[in-house]
């Protein structure tokens, strides 16, 4: 898994072109030792990007995954059995998917609830009233944890003891807004001593230490992918 790690977390290759390098050569591990003239003949990356590839070799990733791990970050890649179903057939998914708490249930009917940040309080209002009601009808609500209409909703979800995910555009270490910190706090932590039901979860491309925001995501795009599965 750690090699799965390095492979999404390098720089300068899409994760469709990821993707396309596991399916060939099998492992994320193959992929590291592989020689240079081996990924040319592949046919799948250009000079540039095969430099990339060489270049992240250097690069102190066993580390970086110890310390992931020890934050309590549960790393997902593309062709692990936890990667949600509906999500792999998204437009070009995200190569790996950097988890806190759970991941929404595949067999659960899922609403995004998402709009507005600069909102009225009528607005907010209803956003909390559609979260609570929805959960309390069974449904997952799935949003972006930013201020206005979707926090809004997945605070409404929590206030019935529903089911509510984030999706965040930055690392999942890091909680933005800041003034969301208690519901970021909430969607991890256990409940009345019962498991978390609720997560955090990020596809952001770069090592999810280095990020301070993944710019596609913060545009719209890179949360829009996961939306479009819910």
């Amino acid at each position: 898994m750690m090699y799965e790690y390095w492979l999404a977390s390098l720089q300068g290759v899409s994760s469709g072109k990821k993707m396309l390098l596991r399916r060939r050569f099998k492992n994320a591990k193959t992929i590291y030792n592989i020689e240079e003239r081996e990924l040319l003949f592949s046919g799948i990356l250009k000079e540039k990007e095969i430099q990339a590839v060489v270049s992240a070799r250097k690069n102190s990733f066993g580390e970086e995954y110890e310390r992931m791990a020890q934050k309590g970050i549960s790393f997902v890649p593309y062709f692990s059995e936890r990667y949600p179903k509906r999500l792999r057939t998204v437009l070009n998914p995200p190569y790996a998917l950097y988890v806190r708490g759970e991941l929404p249930g595949e067999e659960t009917v899922s609403v995004a609830i998402v709009g507005a940040r600069r909102c009225t309080p009528y607005g907010e209002e209803m956003a909390q009233r559609y979260g609570r009601s929805l959960a309390q009808a069974g449904v997952q609500i799935i949003s972006g944890m930013a201020r206005g209409i979707d926090g809004a909703g997945q605070r409404g979800a929590l206030n019935a003891q529903g089911k509510t995910y984030g999706v965040l555009g930055c690392g999942v270490d890091i909680c933005y807004p800041r003034e969301n910190f208690g519901l970021y706090m909430e969607l991890q932590e256990t409940g009345a001593g019962h498991k978390t039901t609720s997560g955090l979860f990020s596809g952001a491309q770069q090592n999810y230490q280095r990020i301070v925001g993944c710019g596609a995501c913060h545009r719209g795009g890179g949360k829009k992918r996961f939306f479009n599965y819910c």
